[in-house]
């Protein structure tokens, strides 16, 4: 008991001993620090470019931020004085209110990143882990995610007229998703990166083709 108490009267004087200004910059500092760290990681590991914007991922972390690096130490340099009574609880709600920002937030740009980059007929899909029944997986590569950036696989449509006609049937009547979003018809991009790269098409045909997005892409 007199070792609790002997940390609580230290911290108390601790607090009494930095003005407003200080305790503003200590706080500005700790919450920039964890931050930036967080930042590294979103756009360096979970959202290499350009999947950050693909995702559309701005604004939960616009969120994070907003609370954890502007709201939280604002806070801190409006109510804190020196011997104001309760201070160590205004400043714990303070603390309270940012953890809850940023396991929000991280959470979900952890759930939400890139898992699986999908090529299906003439078009890409960034899904996330939670999008896909991984347990239809067939091959092991496409278990493996790297590092950094998604799992590369290539969606097929079924060659034969009958599952041809039989994922028509479950798409359009059953409610299933397409075949971008069902792991039994992929195969790992090096195995179909000709059929790919076939169906590619230069900057210039895009642009013809949707002469509206000209603007976003210069």
């Amino acid at each position: 008991m007199n070792a609790i108490g002997t940390d609580s009267t230290s911290q108390k004087r601790s607090l009494l001993s930095i003005s407003k200004l200080q305790a503003f910059l200590i706080h500005l500092t700790g919450s920039a620090l964890v931050v930036g760290t967080l930042c590294a990681v979103i756009f360096f590991v979970w959202y290499p470019a350009p999947y950050f914007a693909a995702k559309g991922a701005s604004g939960v972390l616009l969120v994070l931020i907003g609370v954890d690096l502007i709201l939280g130490p604002t806070l801190t340099l409006i109510l804190f004085r020196p011997r104001k009574p309760g201070l160590v609880f205004d400043l714990s709600v303070i603390l309270t209110i940012q953890l809850a920002a940023l396991v929000y937030g991280t959470t979900t740009l952890y759930q939400e990143r890139p898992y699986y980059l999908v090529f299906a007929v003439d078009r890409l899909e960034i899904l996330a882990y939670k999008d896909v029944d991984s347990s239809m997986i067939e091959y092991e590569e496409l278990r493996r995610k790297p590092f950094i950036g998604p799992i590369l696989a290539v969606a097929s449509l079924p060659e034969g007229q009958d599952e041809f006609q039989r994922l028509l049937e479950e798409t359009a009547f059953e409610g299933k998703p397409d075949i971008e979003r069902r792991p039994e018809f992929w195969s790992p991009y090096a195995n179909r990166s000709d059929d790919v790269i076939a169906r590619a098409r230069s900057l210039a045909e895009l642009l013809e083709r949707y002469p509206e997005t000209r603007t976003e892409i210069s």
